[in-house]
């Protein structure tokens, strides 16, 4: 999982609530996983099981950074009583986790088109987060990357996802071009 994913992930599960440290590793961490990793530890035993708790020591210690960058960020403030150590999400951690929701997953309707398309853009480098949305958003239109900012593919392009590029001001960057004869690009498809 992504660092990014994984900061939205936190901030999600605090805006329910304060948290303990625990409760919130419980949310973030499939059951599944663990209840495999106890199985395979007891099966496994000695050599295996250290190396796993190694591993699962270190993915802690991760977990436990996140969530210290997020307390110096002022996304979330840790607080201390007798039940052990709380975690809650602030104001600026609401607005973080609105601008995650606004940036937005991907999920537009696929139909095949027998036309195929390249998509081209040039997003400048310091609103990368939008190439990466872009990328996203291709990859789950059924499109195959040529080069990073060239794709092309055979599915058609929804109305929901040229409103999407307007939202994010990148029309102007975007170009769609539609192939009357495909070339060496036939083999590609």
């Amino acid at each position: 999982m992504r660092r990014s994913k994984k900061i939205e992930e936190i901030l999600k599960v605090l805006a329910g609530g304060g948290l303990a440290t625990l409760e919130i590793l419980d949310e973030i961490l499939p059951n599944y996983q663990r209840s495999y990793k106890s199985a395979r530890r007891a099966l496994y035993a000695g050599a295996l099981a250290a190396k796993k708790d190694l591993k699962e020591r270190i993915e802690k210690q991760k977990f436990y950074s996140l969530l210290n960058h997020l307390k110096r960020q002022g996304l979330v403030e840790k607080n201390s009583n007798s039940s052990g150590i709380l975690w809650k999400i602030t104001a600026a951690g609401l607005d973080k986790l609105k601008l995650f929701e606004e940036r937005g997953g991907v999920d537009y309707e696929i139909a095949r088109d027998d036309k195929l398309k390249i998509v081209l853009f040039d997003i400048p480098e310091k609103e990368k987060w939008k190439r990466a949305w872009i990328r996203e958003a291709l990859k789950f239109l059924r499109f195959k990357m040529l080069q990073k900012s060239v794709w092309i593919g055979k599915s058609r392009i929804p109305e929901r996802f040229l409103e999407d590029l307007r939202t994010r001001h990148l029309l102007g960057c975007v170009h769609i071009l539609e192939v009357g004869k495909a070339g060496t690009v036939r083999e590609l498809v």
